[in-house]
């Protein structure tokens, strides 16, 4: 005999609306991994005089089985799962704007520009003529966001709107975005390879589907490694004989 303390790879398949897998996604490090079966209890109580309160009959009932986990690794995939929302790719290509009309507000409040990673160079802002150049200092460039606004103090900081016009180049940006919110719960199938590190023996894991959400906010500025934990139910699938099995293998 020995007892179970397992160290296992995880991975996870989010399932589509029509439960069709997307592939798996892993291994993970999972910090936390429960499987709970509730029951409930009913019982027939006596209000004869003689046996008031006992018991007479009981049975315990099977309630839905819950899962429980908490996952520190955070690819877009999982962090989509914990903003209930789905990830799509980023795919700006590179490009220019020439002369493009821009109003810079008043009180030095940022303008967003169509287009975000700007160049460093070759950006240049113009009077409402569009050939009377307005100099650097008077304004400035958030490059990343691709935002502009009159320097507080500077030579267009007049207090009120500046209309102006616009010449900058971009660069491409690729990546992943989440659109996040967009979902009540996600489906997802399950697979742990494990070891019970008490006998060295294999143990494995099969979730063929929960239903899960978050239950705990994602906090970005979070001074510790983000963490995701989810919580929901476990279902009987359909040609299943268990919600779930767990496989303690000897060899």
């Amino acid at each position: 005999m020995s007892g179970l303390l397992l160290a296992g790879d995880v991975y996870i398949d989010r399932l589509t609306d029509t439960g069709v897998s997307t592939g798996l996604v892993g291994p993970i490090n999972v910090t936390q991994l429960a499987l709970q079966t509730p029951s409930e209890k009913v019982q027939r109580p006596s209000k004869r005089k003689s046996t008031y309160g006992q018991t007479l009959d009981t049975v315990t009932l099977p309630q839905p089985t819950t899962i429980n986990m908490v996952i520190d690794d955070q690819p877009a995939d999982l962090l989509a799962m914990a903003m209930l929302g789905d990830v799509e790719q980023i795919n700006q290509g590179s490009g220019n704007v020439s002369l493009a009309d821009v109003t810079l507000k008043a009180g030095n409040k940022w303008t967003k520009l169509p287009h975000g990673n700007l160049a460093d160079s070759g950006l240049a802002l113009y009077e409402s003529d569009g050939t009377t150049p307005i100099a650097a200092p008077a304004f400035e460039v958030n490059y990343a966001l691709g935002m502009i606004r009159t320097t507080p103090g500077g030579a267009q900081d007049t207090g009120s709107d500046v209309s102006a016009k616009i010449t900058y180049d971009y660069s491409a940006i690729a990546g992943t975005r989440i659109k996040a919110g967009t979902r009540s719960q996600i489906r997802m199938k399950i697979f742990m390879d494990g070891t019970n590190l008490a006998n060295g023996l294999p143990c494995k894991l099969e979730v063929p589907e929960a239903a899960i959400a978050p239950t705990e906010a994602v906090d970005l500025f979070s001074s510790t490694y983000v963490s995701t934990t989810l919580a929901g139910d476990v279902k009987l699938v359909d040609g299943e004989t268990a919600p779930y099995y767990f496989d303690q293998e000897t060899a």
